[in-house]
């Protein structure tokens, strides 16, 4: 398997090498027996690729530690569900996992797109094939997951304590399906540029990769905010930690993508921009692996740094370098075909919520960098702290809030402010009596006064647009409201789903700024059978125990709660000290409410018996976890195309419904 393995790298190299040169002259002579040639070459990789895959699972899942990988990250006692994840828990592991999605995602491209003009998927296929080509000579020759050891051990150092969760199986793989995800939008940018192609083709067949892009994004970061919340005992779930920056700021560019693209299909504007947006956005992902992994910025989150940086940055100059060069080339062509006519249109909102998004996405990246900067220019690594980040995007994020609100209120092209303040009164009132109503019950924070308020008012805004739209097929289509409300949603998939999207985020905005400035938290130490009390809790301490795993010794304490001297559950927060590693771990124990969190953690305990607890009381984050469950599921419902009875009943009804709207 060892041997199969390497040799598979290797041989991936050069099918990846002739596959590039081979695609650039197929488009360049049109010769399509070259182009068949290279698309066999994007095959071939795939299939070498999963087959050093699947010879390192193998190893991984035999403890064949004779491998360094395997004995790096895997052992013995380890289950063999960690096993399986410790595929991607290291360096060259994660690298082979990033090479096996992209060779993937490739095939199914070309697959797809087999009918498609072939000089433009050619440039596709060398866009993509390049991609493959770094990644197969990092694993061929710089982070190889095949090295073998001279003096083999007897049992392997297992994975990072940190990371023997649940969130490892599932956090690393979405993210690399979303990091991964972005070099499909990217190849095709790149072929139309090339090619000359520069229609809406690219932009139809790349918007539904950026939205499986974002899909994943969005719920990567999630489930590493998950762990970090579950796992890390601090009481938060972001930090604005290096690694979360780097999911994040692509995540940003996406969706600013999926916005400025709806200006370009209905007023041929922006054209430009989209390819920028798609090219930063790819970039982002290499940047973001080029931090951490190089190990120029520390970060809570990263478990596997070496000497490849200096690769991928090489790669991030020469890549992005190439993509600009025939975006120059080709700017005169990308002209808008129409110029903005009026600042109150809907397509001037976009174009702000594209700018409000990207100052967002540099903000955070000047953060990210800045000791990085800092320690070239002056010699000293100085760290920017979450206190900068919030400072910045509080009143962009606010911004953004307010616009997301406003954007459904207005008209394409031109809206007059008659119509516009005709429609602006009822949601701005519900927004100023729920902040009214706020203030008046003890809420005196301005931030959260105004998130709030912004909040109540965007949510007026899509829940009448709902209203409005179902009414009004109602009236056409003569059925129930709810059937109609179902009909229009079905009907208009982009329109309505992207309303979905936004309620989603409202909820999010609203769980972050409630745990972020109306949680509590205390310290507290005790001894078995006694009290204590924060918020309407309290804890009684009814003993400490522990117990043996195969490869730990677990320390838990039981607390029961109680609530008007009534049991109403049981804690169990626990410390972990594995065998292998000198540094416990804490698994927090969590009673999770739509209204709160109680979060307890288990700091620690002396020989008198005296036990000491980190409690915290987390407002409204369950709505955080909901808000981004809607968001990622109504992507998915977007993504998937309509049915054919759905296609023409839209053809027949949508538009006189939306007109009487």
């Amino acid at each position: 398997m060892v041997e199969l393995g390497h040799y598979s790298l290797v041989a991936a190299v050069f099918f990846c090498a002739y596959g590039m040169v081979a695609s650039w002259i197929a488009a360049w002579k049109r010769n399509s027996l070259l182009f068949e040639s290279a698309r066999r070459a994007l095959v071939a990789n795939l299939v070498l690729v999963l087959t050093a895959s699947v010879s390192l699972w193998t190893l991984l899942l035999t403890d064949n530690f004779r491998v360094e990988y395997v004995a790096s990250y895997s052992s013995r006692a380890m289950p063999k569900v960690f096993k399986f994840a410790a595929f991607w828990g290291g360096q060259e592991g994660s690298l082979l996992l990033w090479a096996l999605v992209l060779a993937v995602f490739a095939g199914l491209v070309v697959r797809q797109n087999r009918h498609e003009d072939r000089t433009f998927m050619s440039y596709v296929i060398f866009c993509l094939i390049g991609v493959s080509l770094f990644f197969a000579c990092l694993l061929s020759f710089a982070a190889n997951p095949f090295d073998i050891l001279p003096r083999p051990p007897m049992d392997g150092r297992g994975l990072n304590p940190l990371l023997q969760n649940w969130y490892m199986i599932t956090h690393p793989p979405t993210l690399f399906l979303g990091y991964v995800g972005l070099a499909v939008p990217f190849a095709f940018a790149l072929g139309a540029l090339i090619s000359g192609r520069l229609d809406n083709t690219w932009i139809r067949l790349s918007r539904r990769w950026m939205l499986v892009a974002w899909i994943f994004l969005t719920l990567g970061f999630t489930l590493g905010g998950r762990w970090a919340y579950e796992e890390l005992g601090w009481g938060g779930y972001w930090a604005w930690d290096p690694v979360e920056n780097a999911s994040f700021m692509p995540w940003l560019v996406v969706t600013a993508f999926l916005h400025s693209v709806m200006i370009t299909e209905k007023k041929g504007m922006l054209k430009l921009w989209n390819f920028v947006l798609v090219i930063i956005a790819f970039e982002l992902t290499i940047f973001g692996t080029f931090i951490t992994r190089s190990g120029v910025i520390s970060s809570v989150h990263s478990f596997a740094l070496s000497s490849v940086g200096p690769l991928f940055a090489s790669f991030l100059s020469i890549s992005l370098g190439f993509a600009l060069f025939w975006v120059f080339y080709r700017q005169e062509e990308l002209r808008s075909e129409h110029r903005m006519t009026s600042f109150l249109s809907r397509e001037a909102s976009f174009v702000l919520n594209n700018w409000l998004l990207i100052s967002i996405c540099f903000a955070v990246f000047w953060g990210t960098v800045f000791p990085m900067v800092s320690e070239w220019v002056a010699g000293e690594k100085i760290s920017v702290t979450a206190p900068f980040f919030n400072q910045v995007t509080w009143p962009l994020g606010l911004a953004l809030l307010i616009l997301t609100g406003v954007c459904p209120l207005i008209a394409w092209r031109q809206a007059s402010l008659r119509n516009f303040w005709r429609n602006f009164p009822y949601p701005l009132a519900f927004g100023l009596v729920v902040g009214f109503a706020l203030w008046i019950g003890g809420t005196r924070h301005w931030i959260a006064l105004a998130f709030f308020s912004a909040a109540a008012f965007v949510t007026w805004t899509i829940g009448f647009e709902f209203y409005k739209g179902a009414r009004a097929r109602q009236s056409i289509r003569r059925t129930g409201f709810l059937t109609s409300l179902a009909e229009l949603i079905l009907t208009n998939k982009r329109r309505y789903g992207g309303y979905l999207i936004h309620a989603g985020v409202v909820m999010v905005f609203v769980g972050i700024v409630a745990s972020s400035f109306f949680n509590v938290e205390g310290v507290f130490t005790v001894r078995e059978g006694e009290q204590f009390q924060l918020g309407g809790y309290t804890l009684r301490f009814d003993g400490l125990s522990q117990r043996r795993d195969p490869e730990k010794e677990v320390v838990f304490a039981r607390l029961a709660v109680l609530q008007n001297d009534r049991i109403v559950g049981h804690l169990f927060p626990q410390r972990f000290f594995y065998d292998k590693s000198e540094q416990p771990t804490t698994e927090v124990a969590i009673k999770p409410r739509l209204t709160e969190d109680l979060y307890v953690v288990l700091s620690g305990w002396d020989d008198t018996g005296s036990v000491s607890f980190h409690v915290f009381i987390n407002p409204l984050v369950q709505l955080i976890w909901a808000g981004i469950g809607l968001m990622a599921l109504t992507g998915l419902f977007v993504l998937f195309p309509d049915s054919r009875s759905a296609r023409r009943s839209r053809a027949t009804a949508s538009s006189s419904a939306d007109a009487a709207a």
